[in-house]
């Protein structure tokens, strides 16, 4: 035979012909004599030319494999790799001309990959046989048992091995032992592996958690094809498992990612960008140095879950200034590249998950295909899901009271806001020495109104002002309305709809319906308060920036340049008085729409805010009943 390609790893002291009496040897013949066909095992171990590619499960796999292929025939070429290399090399050139000029003359090659890409691309294409092997399913392992220590009971359980490594497999089946012995080691050895670490020990399971939507759907199919994996029946390739979640801060996504970690039994890695800087120096060397140990970490526990959380904090490089380039620009590139690796080949049963708050600022190649390309989205809990979360977070507390008056008040409330309802009901009641009433419950999402009647009546019908015009312009459905105070927030209401606006039209009914609040202050009680503006998240800073960036960066106003982003919006107004009048214009022209609106409609907002007087939230369907009873007007709309 010729010697090994340049690209094998290991000593070629490791593939020397063996003598199968152990697991160790017995297990590769099993495995492979599995997947092939008599005829295929013909050609395998025939002379004539023949070109063999064998992707196996893991990289743990790849040499032993190769060692069994090698004793059953003979090769010219053999080329075997588990990871990727850096940087193209001269020995896969070397390695590529090698395969080409042994078949070209009739010979026969042999590739054992961790990952068909690894391969020669002459090798991968030209193959005249390419075996895909999985894990070894029960009846595999049965085989190896068996031989290894004879007959095996009847009751052998149905996920015996699944998730396990070549050495942990072999580790279990010595010689010496009773068939017993070794299932016994297989299914202690599973259970721990599933064991729950104190990272994920305090969270419930899937089944328990609410709220989350497409992601609960991912994450259901994720356990589902994990078993599936576990028992032979899929690649791990076949998975899903690279994606993004998104939301907004409070909404449970370390939770959820840690509850898919105990429903599936699988490892848990976090990591963060902060973390990268706290575990090092600070320099690149070091940063870089983190990434690579935090991958290693998650490939040494493999099948395991990497979770790369606030993946935000990692710089998008398009808008990198010239003093953080020389940073950002080889941490991003190298974390990129490592991200390959792990989802292209070397680490494929990695399931590697994002979160983040902001996913529009991530560098557009961390989203490409083939990388975290899917980003799932968590809204706000409706009003079901409230309820579940409520009664997940009480415990024992409040056993068979409904609890869908809190649920309604705390519409618009996310999973941390919760926690912290349920803590401070705990502590009224502990203070009052007594337990947990449903009344204290209702007073932790909802304090009891310490504010003026007449300030919350401006609040009921600026609320009202806002649903009404949402829902005569047609722009969503109006989920619920309160005058709950919220932070900041006096009240609210809550629209669901898609937020795209792809004409100019769209946008100025979306602004309309922002500036609905105010309209309907200055209609129902003869002027406007200061409620809608006073700081960056009121009504007027919104409509100002959504009319501006139609003017500055959406092509949409008098001009097709591109002056800026939403975060340039302040300085382009302050600085350009004809930009700013342009705005100040169409923000007086929308606002009579607004009024218009308000003014042909007017007894419907005054009966919706006599409910949010008498109830202090209003539900969507009441909402509906009390708008169905008054005739609604749209204003002239655009849209």
């Amino acid at each position: 035979m010729n010697s090994f390609f340049d690209s094998i790893e290991d000593d070629e002291d490791d593939v020397a012909s063996p003598i199968l009496a152990t697991a160790f040897d017995i297990l590769p013949a099993v495995l492979v004599q599995a997947a092939v066909s008599p005829d295929q095992m013909a050609l395998i171990t025939g002379s004539g030319t023949f070109c063999l590619a064998v992707e196996v499960p893991s990289a743990e796999w790849v040499n032993p494999i190769m060692r069994y292929l090698i004793s059953i025939g003979d090769w010219e070429s053999r080329f075997s790799k588990s990871a990727p290399s850096r940087s193209k090399s001269q020995a896969d050139d070397i390695s590529s001309q090698s395969v080409v000029r042994n078949l070209a003359k009739g010979g026969r090659v042999l590739g054992v990959v961790a990952n068909l890409d690894l391969l020669p691309p002459a090798l991968r294409s030209s193959a005249d046989l390419t075996l895909r092997l999985h894990t070894p399913s029960p009846a595999v392992i049965m085989k190896v048992i068996e031989a290894v220590a004879g007959p095996c009971p009847q009751d052998v359980p149905a996920d015996l091995g699944a998730g396990l490594g070549f050495d942990q497999i072999v580790a279990c089946l010595r010689a010496g032992s009773s068939s017993q012995d070794c299932i016994d080691r297989l299914t202690r050895i599973g259970k721990d592996r599933k064991t729950t670490d104190l990272m994920v020990s305090d969270v419930p399971e899937l089944g328990q958690l609410h709220g989350y939507g497409e992601a609960m759907t991912w994450a259901a199919q994720l356990a589902e094809d994990l078993e599936a994996w576990r028992r032979g029946e899929l690649a791990m390739a076949d998975l899903q498992t690279a994606v993004i979640l998104a939301s907004a801060s409070g909404l449970g996504k370390t939770t959820f990612i840690r509850s898919v970690a105990r429903t599936t039994g699988l490892p848990l890695v976090a990591t963060s960008v902060s973390q990268w800087f706290a575990s090092s120096n600070g320099h690149l060397d070091g940063v870089i140095k983190q990434i690579d140990e935090v991958f290693a970490q998650a490939r040494s526990l493999a099948p395991a879950i990497l979770f790369l959380d606030e993946c935000d904090a990692l710089p998008s490089r398009i808008g990198l200034d010239s003093r953080n380039r020389d940073f950002w620009l080889p941490v991003v590139a190298h974390m990129l590249t490592t991200l390959d690796g792990a989802i292209s080949g070397q680490t494929k049963d990695l399931i590697i998950v994002g979160a983040t708050n902001h996913p529009e600022t991530l560098d557009p190649a961390l989203c490409r295909p083939g990388r975290l390309s899917r980003i799932i989205h968590i809204g706000l809990p409706d009003e079901s899901a409230l309820a579940g979360i409520i009664r997940q977070h009480l415990g024992p507390d409040l056993q068979g009271i409904d609890l869908s008056v809190a649920a309604r008040l705390a519409h618009g409330c996310t999973g941390a806001d919760v926690t912290g309802y349920v803590k401070l009901a705990r502590a009224i009641a502990r203070a009052a020495k007594r337990p947990m009433e449903l009344d204290d419950l209702l007073d932790a999402i909802a304090p009891p109104e310490q504010r003026p009647p007449e300030h919350l009546h401006r609040i009921a019908v600026h609320e009202a002002g806002h649903a009404l015009v949402a829902h005569a312009l047609r722009l969503g459905q109006v989920r619920s309305i309160s005058i709950v105070s919220r932070g900041i927030a006096g009240g609210f209401c809550h629209i669901e709809n898609d937020g795209y606006a792809p004409t100019r039209a769209i946008l100025e009914d979306y602004v309309v319906q922002v500036l609905g609040g105010r309209a309907a202050e200055e209609v129902i009680l003869g002027e406007a308060g200061t409620g809608a503006g006073g700081h960056e998240r009121s009504d007027l800073a919104a409509a100002t920036r959504d009319l501006a960036l139609l003017r500055l960066s959406l092509g949409l106003g008098d001009q097709l340049i591109y002056r800026g982003s939403r975060e340039d919006v302040g300085r382009v107004l302050a600085l350009d008085p004809a930009v700013s009048t342009a705005v100040e214009a169409d923000l007086r022209r929308l606002y009579g729409r607004a009024l218009e609106i308000v003014r042909n409609n007017r007894e419907a907002v005054e009966a919706i805010t006599e409910e949010l007087l008498a109830r202090r939230h209003v539900g969507g369907e009441r909402f509906l009943e009390i708008v169905g009873s008054n005739s609604i007007l749209g204003g002239q709309s655009n849209g």
